[in-house]
Order: C-alpha cells, then sequence, then structure tokens
C-alpha cells in the first residue's frame, strides 16, 4: 500500500513519511499535500515534515514561495510571522 506523494512525501495504509522519517500523529487517510513544502491531516498542518504548533488546520491555504495562511496567522517557511 506504500505511496510515493511527491515531495519528499509518502505514506502507507497506516503511516506518513516525509524524507524516510515516519511523521508521529500523520493520519495517513486524511493527509494531503497543499504546495510550497505544506501539507495537512485532519489534525494537523505540517511544513517539509515539521508540525506548524497552533495552525488551524480547517482553515490552512498554501500560498505562494513559501507563503500561507490561516484564520489567524501568517506564515513564512512554516514560521508564523507576527
Amino acid at each position: 500500500s506504500f505511496k510515493d506523494l511527491g515531495m519528499g512525501y509518502a505514506k502507507d495504509a497506516f503511516h506518513v513519511y516525509h524524507d524516510g522519517m515516519r511523521l508521529e500523529g500523520a493520519s495517513a487517510t486524511s493527509f494531503e499535500i497543499l504546495g510550497w513544502g505544506y501539507s495537512k491531516d485532519s489534525f494537523s498542518v505540517y511544513y517539509c515534515g515539521r508540525k506548524i504548533e497552533g495552525a488551524s488546520v480547517s482553515s490552512f491555504r498554501a500560498g505562494r514561495d513559501g507563503y500561507a495562511s490561516d484564520t489567524f496567522n501568517v506564515y513564512y517557511e512554516g514560521v508564523r510571522i507576527e
């Protein structure tokens, strides 16, 4: 059931991986690539395999050139911009 998703991501029926390392707690059934290094599942948002703490999954949108946003914040390369 192993599937290469691109951008360094892959998944099997139970786990999600980035650059060969398992993403702890990531849901394989809901995981999706958003683009520009960003991805998410039903519970968390990730940038290049790193969980973005506090990001709103339901409103998160990847922009261009490393930028992204949710209802409350703007992010650059996975880091919240103050």
